[in-house]
């Protein structure tokens, strides 16, 4: 038996929900594959008060072929083939069947509930739209009865003993296993539920500063439009507001005339590498002649021929 996909997943859950037996991939003798001559299994068979009722999921291969090559169309033939012997199976033995459309995903539990209640309410002689995609097909009554075993072949049990994990599995998806592999299992599930509320955690921290953080830069940006129209006043720290009008860098050397920087601008060669702090004072001195961050820039550019972003600017004349 093949791993469900998952949408037969989730149709089993629903199921489960709905307390429905079923089995899945059930064979019966008269359905048989026109194109292999094997017996044809149906996803889904229903017991609904006793009676069958089948349900098959069609994907998107169901409807148009992969590709025009001679494999995809004959495969898509084939599936055409077996969709139709199973319609002509179950308006034969008045088995209600739904087929429901690979587009309706994401409808499947409203879908299967109306399914079920109209089998309970015995629908019959009719062909039912739940969606523009997805259809039941009702014949006469009563129903096709479940029956108690699968009326297909019965493969023997297969055990197949799982080493890391400590389980044997059979062949009818059922599994054995020991107390102590299980607390084993149950006990890593806790670790594991703990670490994700700490992950958590640390994410919800963290969403907080990010969002703290934007504030802020929120704020920084009003306060820089607001000052977009008039001359920038730079802010003279108190240890060099009695120094001279030609403010004089710490390193004097670096200052051959007022407002000519001689130093270097960056702590490295990189164009990328962080402005040093006799570079950013002399940009603050900048302010006294220069009404915004984009004449500043300029102004670098055209002189030094250096090329400072104008976030970086901003953060200079703060």
């Amino acid at each position: 038996m093949e791993q469900p996909s998952e949408p037969e997943s989730q149709i089993i859950g629903i199921l489960n929900n709905e307390q429905i037996v079923f089995d899945r991939e059930r064979t019966f003798p008269g359905l048989i594959s026109k194109t292999e001559n094997v017996l044809l299994p149906v996803d889904f068979a229903l017991n609904i008060n006793g009676f069958l009722a089948i349900i098959e999921y069609n994907g998107a291969q169901h409807y148009k072929a992969k590709n025009n090559t001679a494999g995809s169309q004959s495969a898509f033939r084939r599936l055409c083939a077996n969709g139709t012997a199973r319609l002509d199976f179950c308006n034969k033995n008045n088995i209600p069947l739904l087929i429901i459309h690979y587009k309706d995903k994401n409808r499947l539990t409203k879908i299967i509930n109306f399914f079920i209640q109209d089998v309970k309410n015995n629908l019959h002689g009719s062909t039912k739209s739940y969606t523009a995609h997805t259809k039941g097909y009702f014949k006469n009554i009563p129903y096709y009865t479940f029956g108690d075993t699968p009326t297909g072949p019965i493969k023997p049990v297969q055990i197949h003993e799982n080493d890391s994990l400590g389980y044997l599995s059979l062949s009818n998806d059922a599994i054995v296993w020991t107390k102590k592999e299980l607390d084993t299992l149950l006990s890593r599930i806790d670790s594991y539920e703990s670490k994700i509320q700490q992950y958590k955690s640390v994410t919800a921290d963290l969403v907080l500063t990010i969002d703290s953080l934007q504030n802020e830069l929120t704020r920084k940006d009003e306060l820089l439009a607001e000052n977009k129209n008039h001359k920038l006043e730079p802010k003279i720290d108190k240890s060099i507001e009695k120094k001279p009008a030609t403010y004089e860098l710490v390193n004097k050397s670096n200052l051959i005339e007022p407002y000519k920087f001689t130093g270097k601008f960056r702590m490295h060669n990189s164009p990328r590498s962080r402005l040093t702090s006799d570079a950013r004072i002399f940009i603050k001195t900048l302010s006294n002649d220069h009404g915004s961050a984009v004449e500043i820039q300029d102004y670098l550019k055209n002189t030094y021929h250096e090329s400072i972003s104008l976030p970086t600017l901003k953060k200079c004349l703060l």
